[in-house]
């Protein structure tokens, strides 16, 4: 029996749910939402937040979803890819709270590997672009691989899209209570090395719960009230949860140019999730030219959040 198994299993009301395991962990990948919605030991809970209200619900690559009359950005939970950040989603969509829905609310094909598989979403009408993600584990260990690439597939259906800087922004949401982490860029463009969102239309609570320490920034999750912080993170964002330690690894690179004024890392929660959010640099494409940005995960065990804290200072 190999080491690594892959299967199709019923998940959920999700009937092309694809299982990705090893003897320590296993990825439940779901095709017909374009996400992965479990990452957890093999025994043990998912770290990811899943919202019951919508299980089993299935996209479809030519429609917004939509409550009632009103076209929404799905609150399904997993982890998800978006193409550009918040500042330009108006111009693509016509709302600020709504995504393209093509990367972010459509049915995404599926081609196996020996460890692994591939997901592509379909090509967006709005932004000409398709997002591929080639999601693989190792024979051993708790490490999941992530390759990322935004492509510049066709044009987009105006000019004023094609100007859009895109990126690909990678959003987990783990589930409450919980406490993140991040660690500081000493040559950090912001203030203290993070940034407190301003919002239009809320407060935010961050100011409440965010502790800075040795050079580590911790966010307690929000009992209440929604809370957001930015970073220009170099190497991780992280978070601790039910005596596991969930860490996502990525790759900075210096001179490039990230989304809202240089973040590389948001975090952003309420009292159901927390979402830790991993942003490659932001480019504006043309045809044929596409952004590459990997992902790696890794579990591991902890007792409490000061050992958390331990883990993380040595990576």
């Amino acid at each position: 029996m190999s080491a690594i198994q892959i299967k199709n299993i019923l998940y959920k009301g999700w009937k092309e749910t694809i299982v990705i395991s090893n003897a320590e962990i296993k990825v439940l990948v779901v095709p017909e939402t374009g996400r992965i919605m479990h990452y957890g030991f093999i025994d043990g809970e998912n770290v990811l937040y899943e919202n019951k209200a919508l299980e089993g619900v299935a996209f479809t690559k030519d429609a917004y979803f939509k409550n009632g009359a009103n076209i929404e950005a799905p609150n399904v939970g997993g982890n998800r890819v978006l193409p550009c950040s918040e500042d330009y989603l108006h111009l693509i969509t016509g709302s600020r709270h709504v995504p393209d829905p093509y990367i972010n609310a459509s049915a995404y094909s599926v081609t196996f590997l020996a460890n692994g598989i591939v997901l592509e979403s379909p090509i967006s009408t709005l932004l000409g672009i398709q997002i591929k993600r080639t999601i693989t584990i190792s024979k051993q260990g708790t490490r999941v691989n992530i390759q990322q690439e935004l492509i510049k597939k066709v044009a987009a259906k105006n000019q004023e899209l094609e100007n859009i800087p895109l990126t690909i922004w990678s959003l987990s949401k783990i589930k409450t209570p919980n406490v993140s982490f991040a660690g500081i860029n000493k040559n950090s463009v912001f203030k203290d090395g993070f940034t407190i969102s301003k919002w239009p239309d809320a407060k935010n609570y961050a100011e409440e719960n965010v502790v800075l320490n040795n050079d580590i920034i911790t966010l307690k999750s929000s009992e209440e009230f929604p809370q957001k912080i930015g970073l220009d993170a170099k190497k991780w964002v992280a978070g601790y949860l039910e005596n596991t330690l969930f860490v996502e690894q990525f790759n900075f690179e210096e001179k490039a140019t990230y989304p809202d004024n240089g973040t590389s890392v948001t975090i952003f929660g309420n009292h159901l999730f927390t979402e830790l959010e991993c942003l490659s640099p932001e480019k504006k494409l043309v045809l044929g030219e596409s952004i590459q940005y990997d992902l790696h995960w890794s579990l591991c065990k902890v007792a409490t959040k000061n050992e958390a804290r331990t883990v993380l200072q040595s990576m």
